[in-house]
């Protein structure tokens, strides 16, 4: 039996290394292309085999440096979620969930149960086939985990296609020619087109936030600007709502198409096909002689838009392009630091589009169409009302409750802070378009509103107000025009007003409805106009 445990192999670092690429996986089946999982293998698996070897060489021996290494991946896969459980307990009024206090506690766990390792006489062969067996039962687990959900997908209408092998779908015949009437000689104008994530309207800001953003509405309207005062967003969140509005028309046609359990966002947001970026409103520019410039603040990691004559202020390539591994790497120690860095990283292209923004007209001498989507006031919270660096307490993702709590943060508040830092940058940005050009056509818009404390699977007449109340400003330099923009608008209908006032189009403006839905099934579109217009 003793001669049988010596010659056990040492397999439990590298299944505990594994453990958690396969458990998160199996959370975002449908979400992350099958390949993405080779990667954090190569990178993981490849990292525990080469602590092994590391510690095999100091220690000469294989059994203490295979536990070793054991531990270490269980402490760093661990912290995130001892992280997310204690962020928000504190004893007699100490938050015990700070990353200052438990990165130092995890390290010293780590160093003590290092050392009690290393110093043990124990020969340890017991311990490498108990772990072996622990760690065999873990990925088991994980891989029934896998087979369950896979078999979910299976059972799906239409799942099965889109979740796991990714069939594209050619939507073009849900969409109109685009036609257009333009006379030899005619001034054709630059379009600048901003997007200023989760800006609600001025009305709402009063109701959540009892702040007055009148300076703001009046210097846009003082510049020839129409805001809207009963306008609405068509979708509640941006992966709907920016799609629908670019190409200019209601996307429930994606439920017939792809089908409503479907939670593949590829098809909206696919780099090569998807609606966010290979939208008809950039295709019809394109079609009337306009150069297209797009700015890269939203998808972060699909800074290419195929359709882009320059796309500017998008970030570098790197590894955390892999959502599945970037995923898996905030979920350990590391993920407080990536944070951090994709603070920083998020803060200076944002920076960087409101900064060139308003010079992009003078890239070409062909009329530009200049599209930047912002993330601003949306969280995280990293702004502060004149463009200070802020770090948020939690995740790039979960940023709804900071842990500075006792330095008075709070969550609206900061949302304000944004929305002043916005407001500032983006009037710096009409200043500079309209002291150049002013025959320029600027559309700056919220593509929805806020969501303090929604019910989002059965939202209330008051959370479908709240959310769907967002800015919509619009400049048209010929007075004559301004009359074709409606109060009542909503964001579907932005460019077929825009090509029907400027370039002879003639498209329907299509009646006012919205829907309501939400991350889990991006393609179940619920109507909720009732909730909004009344009859």
């Amino acid at each position: 039996m003793n001669e049988l445990a010596k010659k056990s192999k040492k397999i439990h670092p590298f299944l505990v290394a594994i453990f958690p690429i396969l458990i998160i996986y199996s959370h975002n089946i449908g979400r992350v292309e099958i390949e993405e999982i080779i990667l954090p293998i190569i990178l993981i698996v490849g990292s525990a085999l080469g602590l092994y070897y590391f510690w095999k060489l100091i220690l000469k021996n294989e059994n203490k440096s295979a536990i070793i290494v054991t531990l270490i991946i269980i402490v760093l896969f661990s912290y995130g979620h001892v992280y997310y459980l204690l962020n928000d307990v504190a004893i007699d009024g100490f938050d015990i969930g700070k990353n200052s206090y438990l990165i130092p506690a995890f390290g010293l766990l780590l160093g003590i149960g290092i050392f009690f390792t290393i110093k043990t006489k124990t020969v340890l062969d017991n311990a490498t086939s108990i772990l072996n067996v622990i760690s065999i039962v873990f990925v088991l687990v994980a891989i029934g985990n896998v087979l369950l959900v896979t078999t979910e997908i299976v059972s799906c209408d239409k799942c099965t296609i889109q979740e796991l092998f990714y069939e594209e779908i050619d939507f073009s015949s849900n969409f109109e020619q685009h036609k257009f009437s333009i006379f030899e000689n005619q001034k054709i104008p630059d379009v600048y087109y901003l997007i200023l994530d989760e800006y609600a309207r001025s009305d709402a800001l009063l109701d959540y936030h009892e702040f007055d953003n009148s300076e703001f509405i009046n210097f846009l309207e003082s510049k020839g600007f129409h805001i809207a005062k009963n306008n609405f967003a068509n979708y509640p969140m941006s992966i709907q709502s920016i799609p629908a509005l670019m190409n200019m028309r209601y996307i429930d046609f994606l439920s017939y198409e792809i089908g409503p359990d479907v939670r593949n966002y590829k098809p909206i947001n696919g780099k090569d096909y998807g609606l966010y970026a290979n939208n008809q409103v950039i295709k019809s520019f394109k079609e009337m002689g306009f150069k297209i410039i797009t700015f890269n603040t939203f998808t972060l990691t699909d800074y290419e838009n195929q359709l882009s004559d320059i796309s500017i202020c998008h970030r570098n390539v790197n590894v955390l392009d892999n959502k599945l591994f970037d995923t898996i790497v905030r979920t350990t120690i590391f993920g407080y630091f990536i944070e951090r860095w994709s603070e920083d990283e998020l803060r200076g292209v944002t920076v960087c589009t409101l900064e060139e923004f308003s010079k992009a007209g003078n890239k070409f001498e062909e009329p530009v169409f200049v599209w930047a989507h912002v993330m601003l006031p949306h969280p995280p919270w990293i702004f502060g009302p004149n463009g200070e660096s802020i770090t948020p307490g939690k995740p790039l993702l979960i940023t709804d409750n900071p842990e500075f709590r006792g330095s008075g943060w709070e969550p609206k508040y900061q949302y304000i802070q944004q929305v002043e830092f916005a407001n500032k940058k983006t009037m710096q940005i009409v200043e500079n378009i309209l002291e150049k050009d002013s025959s320029a056509i600027i559309i700056i818009q919220g593509d929805h509103g806020t969501a303090w404390d929604l019910n989002w699977l059965e939202p209330s007449k008051d959370d479908v107000y709240q959310r769907m109340r967002n800015l919509d400003a619009i400049y048209f330099p010929d007075k004559e025009k301004r009359g074709l923009l409606l109060d009542d608008r909503t964001l579907v209908n932005t460019f077929r007003t825009v090509f029907n006032a400027y370039f002879g189009s003639d498209y329907e403006i299509l009646e006012n409805k919205m829907y309501w839905g939400w991350n889990a099934k991006p393609y179940y579109f619920e109507e909720v106009t009732n909730h909004l217009l009344v009859p």
